[in-house]
């Protein structure tokens, strides 16, 4: 009877060796060309943490069936919040590009001539019988730090299909939409760029 402690250490060390690890995932941008040109705007332009649906605060990897069935993937998740890693994503693509003369998160005690606010309402694995796609949802709004005013604004959803229903190929399916989401972005603020200089 007194090894029975020992018996239970035991058993709980190996079934705590058993369970399967967690797998975690971030975002990475594409490989891009910088820009050794004169940037296209004199703007100073700071980018913001998007404003996000409660289940999208955490790290979890969200999957959405089509009757309205949403779920986490208990052995895959993020690096960071998807809020966080998109901005990050979006300034580093911006970087490459050249397009504002500096740029900052929001979070920088640096002054900037704009600041792009988004809301966040869909970043999901969204399962659709036996397709699956990763799924983007955000709007973003470009604000004149000065005068406070809204000088635009945009919603953008993206998607792109999935190669499975699992965790791996929604992930991937995310980091593709994630892609193309930055790049239609940044065409948008370029066009903004050349309207006011």
């Amino acid at each position: 009877m007194r090894h029975y402690p020992l018996y239970l250490i035991a058993l709980f060390t190996l079934w705590g060796c058993s369970a399967p690890s967690i797998n975690e995932y971030t975002l990475l941008t594409t490989q891009t060309v910088y820009q050794d040109k004169a940037p296209l705007s004199s703007k100073s332009l700071s980018v913001a943490l998007s404003k996000s649906v409660a289940s999208l605060s955490g790290k979890n990897i969200i999957y959405l069936h089509e009757n309205g069935e949403t779920g986490a993937y208990l052995y895959s998740r993020w690096s960071d919040t998807p809020s966080l890693m998109l901005q990050r994503s979006l300034l580093t693509s911006l970087y490459a590009q050249g397009v504002f003369t500096s740029l900052s998160p929001s979070t920088s005690v640096a002054k900037s001539d704009w600041i792009l606010e988004s809301d966040l309402d869909a970043f999901t694995h969204r399962i659709l019988n036996d397709k699956s796609d990763g799924y983007i949802d955000i709007t973003y709004r470009l604000i004149d730090t000065q005068s406070k005013r809204q000088i635009a604004s945009k919603r953008f959803v993206v998607s792109y299909p999935s190669s499975s229903t699992n965790a791996t190929g929604g992930i991937n399916a995310l980091k593709s939409s994630e892609h193309e989401l930055n790049r239609q972005c940044i065409e948008w603020l370029k066009t903004i760029a050349k309207e006011i200089k």
